[in-house]
């Protein structure tokens, strides 16, 4: 089905604040530990998700919101899989943030569910 969805312009916004918020906030890391992974995890999971949503937007493909699905349900996951979930502020990016794009994504394959249209 050829059409925009609004979840898609949702996605985009949050890989794209994803991608530049560690650059913005004052962060330090717990134990003198270092924030290179959890700074590469946001910028590459928001670029990804940020492109993925762009690409939606000029030519829907339903296998994109299954990307988008399991990019979200990583940044979920990836505090505890990459270790810096004693820092609070990245822990609650990463979680709202997955939880967000999942949500998205999960609308959007929801609403255009081949089986529904029956």
């Amino acid at each position: 089905m050829q059409r925009i969805h609004w979840q898609d312009g949702v996605t985009l916004l949050t890989g794209f604040a994803l991608a530049i918020a560690l650059f913005f906030l004052n962060v330090t890391p717990a134990d003198g530990g270092s924030l290179t992974p959890a700074t590469w995890n946001f910028v590459l999971v928001g670029i990804a998700a940020a492109a993925l949503a762009a690409t939606a937007l000029l030519n829907f493909n339903i296998w994109e919101e299954w990307i988008e699905i399991v990019l979200g349900a990583w940044l979920i996951i990836s505090p505890w899989v990459l270790g810096y979930s004693s820092v609070a502020i990245l822990t609650w990016m990463a979680v709202i943030g997955g939880a967000v794009i999942v949500a998205m994504g999960a609308t959007v394959v929801y609403a255009d569910w081949p089986m529904k249209r029956r």
